[in-house]
This record gives C-alpha cells, sequence and structure tokens, in this order.
C-alpha cells in the first residue's frame, strides 16, 4: 500500500492450514477511514445506536441485548444475527460505549462463537478471514501501521491491523485454528487448537486514548 510498511503476508487455506508468509502491497488505493460499523458511527449514544442497528438488521429492540464490561467502566449492547457475510453462520456484535462520554466507542464482530470445532468449520473461518483480510488490504492506512499474518499465540492470528489517518483503527483476528508459518526458508507447524475456531473484527474509535474507567495518578 502506498501508506503502509511491508507487512506480514500471504495468509492462504491450504488443507486446514494457514499459511504465512511475505509480499509486497499495492499502490494508489483510497483511504479508509474507521468511522463505526455499518449505520452505526462512533459518537452516537445509545439510542441513536439502538436505531442504527435496526435499519441494519432488520432486528427489533428485543433482540437487542444489553451489558456491561466492569473492568473498564462501560455498558454493552449486544445482537446476534443469523448470517453475516462473508463470516459462516451466526455472527454477534458488541457495541461499547464509553465510561465518560456514554458515546459509541467501540464495536466487535465475532463469528464462531457457538460452532463446533471441526476442520469443515476452521476452513470456513479462515476463509471469510482472508476475504476480509483482501478487501482491508485494498485501502490505504497510515504510513507503517499495517500488519498482516502475525502470530500472537499458539492459535491465534492477526489476519489484518491498521491505523486510519485520524484516530481510528482495525484489526480482524483468527482464533482457534492450526497454521503454518514459513519465514527465510524455515517452517513451523500450531499445535492442535482446544476450541472452536472463531473470527473477529475490532472496530476502535480512539485508538490512543480510549474512553474506559481508569484510576487518576496518585490516588493509591
Amino acid at each position: 500500500m502506498c501508506c503502509g510498511a511491508r507487512a506480514w503476508r500471504r495468509v492462504t487455506l491450504v488443507a486446514g492450514f494457514l499459511l504465512l508468509g511475505l509480499a509486497a502491497q499495492a499502490q494508489e488505493q483510497p483511504q479508509y477511514e474507521v468511522a463505526g460499523f455499518r449505520d452505526a458511527r462512533f459518537g452516537m449514544t445509545e439510542a441513536e445506536v439502538r436505531a442504527a442497528v435496526k435499519k441494519s438488521f432488520a432486528v427489533k429492540d428485543a433482540d437487542i441485548k444489553t451489558s456491561a464490561n466492569p473492568t473498564e467502566g462501560t455498558a454493552l449492547l449486544i445482537v446476534r444475527v443469523d448470517s453475516l457475510d462473508p463470516g459462516p453462520g451466526p455472527a454477534t456484535i458488541t457495541y461499547i460505549f464509553g465510561n465518560k462520554s456514554k458515546k459509541l466507542i467501540q464495536v466487535n464482530v465475532v463469528w464462531g462463537e457457538d460452532a463446533p470445532s471441526n476442520s469443515s468449520d476452521a476452513n470456513a473461518i479462515i476463509g471469510a478471514g482472508t476475504r476480509l483480510e483482501r478487501y482491508f488490504q485494498g485501502f490505504s492506512w497510515r504510513k507503517d501501521t499495517t500488519r498482516v499474518g502475525i502470530p500472537v499465540g499458539e492459535n491465534t492470528v492477526v489476519l489484518f491491523a491498521g491505523e486510519d489517518e485520524k484516530k481510528g483503527a482495525v484489526r480482524l483476528v483468527v482464533d482457534g485454528i492450526k497454521y503454518q508459518m514459513n519465514r527465510e526458508g524455515s517452517q513451523t507447524t500450531s499445535p492442535d487448537p482446544k476450541g472452536a475456531p472463531k473470527l473477529v473484527i475490532n472496530y476502535i474509535g480512539d485508538r490512543e486514548n480510549p474512553d474506559i474507567a481508569k484510576i487518576e495518578p496518585g490516588k493509591f
């Protein structure tokens, strides 16, 4: 990309594995701005997000659940949809509202939370993740911030991470998969996963200063 560093690449599904290597990036792509997800935009109130969710996914108020994160002091709206392309099967979308602002600061989209652990589900999850990674790679991002195909655990890979020119960030993660990584002529294989495969997108409104509960300096 014109605005990204040389990044880890290529994520390809081969016989149920992720194969990770290196590749060059394209040029002259449109900029991506992380502003929210579908009709829900960062800075919206809970009432505005509810209306946006009903418009985006044709759900009713009863389908939208509420919760809270006591550690971060944030409020959550959670909706489950039967299908959300390109991911396989149902998806859960969580809208996170700031500790002080009470407005939308992050959206998480998750596929595979209820799926059994088997190779066919892993293949479908990896296939969807690869499509999404290619989609995000089709845009330009803030210089030297894109990362692709970075293992962060025995069965977890960041398929894509990028920061826009403002405050936003996107992270696409696949978990519960077995992968092979080729780097500088050597190949390693991760252990068999213990849980079901999952695909997660995080849309983050303010990557530097998230509106979460913090203990002020000097309090303790």
